[in-house]
Formats: C-alpha cells, structure tokens, sequence
C-alpha cells in the first residue's frame, strides 16, 4: 500500500475507517450520519450526509454507521401548464451543491449553479444575477453558531456575516422582493440578522441544523407558485425538515406564469 494511504485507513475494533465511509458519533448518542472526507494528523473531517453540516472528530469517537443514509427524494411537485420560476443557487459545498442539482433537474426546475466559499458570495452575487436573470436566488453552505456563546452576536457564528454581505448586494442588484427572492442561510445560521437583510426565507429560528435539500425545497415550490398568488409560507416551511424550527420567512409571491390556452 502506497505510504499517503495508510494514514487514509485505519484499523479500529476490526473495522476499516477510510475516506468514503459512513460513520456516526458516540458521545453525540449516533444522532447524525456523517461522511468522512478527509483525514489528517489522526483528525477525522466529516461531512453530514443529509445535514448541512461540517465536523472533526477523534478516531476513538467514530463508529461505522450501521445504518446506510438516505436522502429524501420524496418530494415532488404538481404539474401544472406553467413557465416556472428560475433559479440562481451560490453553494460553499460543492458536494450538497450536486445533491441540489440534482434534485432541480428531477424537479424540472431551471437552475444555474455554483460553488464558491461563503466569504467569496458577496463580490461575485451582482455578476451573476447580471448574467443569469434569476427570480429566485439561494445562498447556502455552511454555517454554526459556536457552542455556548449568545446567538444574538454576529462573531459568534461562522458564515452569517458572509450570507448576510451577499443578500446586502443582492439587494443593492434588485430591492423588489417580489421581484428577486432571497433564500440565505445555512445550518444554525443568524435568522433575524439574514432576514433583516433582505431574504424571503432563512435559516434557522431556533438554530437548528437544516437539511441539504431544504434550500431546493423552498425555492422549487416558489418556482411553482403563481405569480398571482401569495405563496403558502407555512405549506413551504412545512415541507423543510424540522419546519418552523429551520426555516422562517416572510409573505412572498409566486413567480410561475400559467400558459394559455390550457388543454381541456
């Protein structure tokens, strides 16, 4: 075996821990399943595989997961005769970033899509609402609020300075928020603060860690709303993993516009 892989596979209690497997944390009672996806020094990088959440951990902490992940590919939208709405979506992971893609296309919602760290959104926002025309744009990656400090300091958390700099521009681009909306925001991320600076939607009220999907829920079932109706908020908010507890949002309208004439 090559020497840079033995440090990627290591031997515990007769199991194989490597880049690639699915692990699950003891003292945190085996709550998430993660992905690892880097080791250095004996410290193990993790990635939540559903949860839009990064890690580290000790190799004395990780287990092999005994249950496979799966990730929610339930939802669906109806079908109606209608130009749907078009989305812009700024990831800091490019691997939720795919998982998104995906489900846009399976949705048949159009969607651009680019990775980009967090602190990079906000200079390169105006360009690409510029180039692409959106009516609905997601920002989105990572996020926490650092344990046991006051959520209510913007220092104390990771990336919500960042997500809110990018709405800010964002805003400065298109203050009609009908005309662009706006959904920011990451897991445990600066809700008020997020709002406040001009998002439809954002994450998290109680600071809850949010699905990787969530973000693509909410904008597809705006992308399906018509222009003439106000959105469901709770219907949309309803649809995200833990609801009312990651994601809050404000009245917005529908941007689809219905074909005419219709079949039948």
């Amino acid at each position: 075996m090559p020497l840079q892989n033995i440090y990627n596979i290591i031997s515990y209690n007769g199991d194989y821990m490597e880049i690639g497997d699915y692990v699950v944390r003891k003292k945190y009672n085996r709550d998430i399943i993660f992905e690892i996806f880097d080791i250095k020094d004996n410290v193990y990088y993790l990635r939540g595989v559903e949860l839009r959440l990064i890690a580290d951990s000790d190799l004395d902490d990780l287990e092999l997961s005994e249950i496979q992940p799966h990730v929610e590919n339930q939802f669906s939208l109806h079908r109606h005769p209608m130009i749907r709405g078009k989305v812009l979506h700024l990831d800091g992971d490019q691997k939720y970033l795919s998982m998104c893609e995906k489900k846009y296309k399976e949705l048949k919602i159009k969607a651009d899509c680019y990775y980009m760290r967090e602190n990079e959104m906000k200079d390169r926002v105006i360009e690409l609402l510029d180039k692409h025309k959106p009516h609905i744009l997601v920002i989105t990656g990572h996020d926490a609020l650092r344990k046991g400090r006051d959520k209510g300091e913007l220092q104390n958390y990771q990336h919500s300075s960042d997500y809110a700099h990018a709405i800010a521009k964002a805003r400065e681009y298109q203050s009609d928020k009908d005309a662009l909306i706006i959904i920011a925001g990451a897991c445990q991320s600066y809700y008020e603060l997020l709002l406040a600076s001009g998002a439809n939607f954002a994450s998290s009220p109680k600071r809850m860690n949010i699905h990787a999907l969530d973000p693509v829920y909410v904008a597809s079932l705006v992308a399906n709303e018509s222009v003439r109706n106000y959105c469901d908020i709770e219907d949309i908010i309803n649809h995200t993993s833990h609801k009312q507890s990651g994601i809050g949002g404000i009245d917005t309208k529908g941007v689809a516009r219905k074909i005419y004439p219709t079949k039948g």
